[in-house]
């Protein structure tokens, strides 16, 4: 981590899913202007859990000095998913020396959430089912 780097860590509930597991689409937004879109795959004992955590580290160099927003916005992308979630906030920076040049968005470094560590047997045989069952909805997808 450097000096100019902002971490951003935002919570999210999610609606209880009768899937295995649950797909949703974030966009970040810096300044109204969009960052990125980036989807996730999200297993229900992740969707259980009150909030989930999502971190994203943003480069603010060469970024003007000044207050800036930050949105990060969630939508979960099946039917029943419900209305998206949005977190914004906005920001003084400042920063240590002026920069040569300027740039009009932050780098996005790193997005990062919980981790999912397969150790068991049982939760081998659990992933497997969900990507056996995330292929057949993909093809009846594409079926219709």
């Amino acid at each position: 981590m450097k000096v100019d780097d902002l971490i951003v860590d935002a919570k999210f509930k999610l609606t209880p899913s009768k899937r295995i597991f649950s797909r949703i689409k974030a966009d970040l937004y810096f300044d109204e202007q969009h960052l990125k879109s980036f989807y996730l795959g999200i297993p229900y004992y992740f969707a259980r859990q009150k909030e989930f955590p999502l971190r994203s580290v943003l480069s603010f160099e060469e970024i003007s000095a000044g207050a800036h927003t930050i949105k990060l916005e969630m939508l979960g992308l099946w039917p029943s998913a419900g209305p998206s979630d949005v977190k914004e906030t906005t920001i003084e920076y400042q920063p240590l020396m002026k920069a040569l040049t300027v740039r009009a968005i932050p780098k996005i470094k790193k997005i990062e959430g919980p981790d999912i560590a397969v150790l068991t047997d049982e939760a081998k045989k659990l992933y497997q089912e969900m990507k056996e069952r995330w292929k057949k909805e993909l093809i009846a997808r594409r079926e219709r």
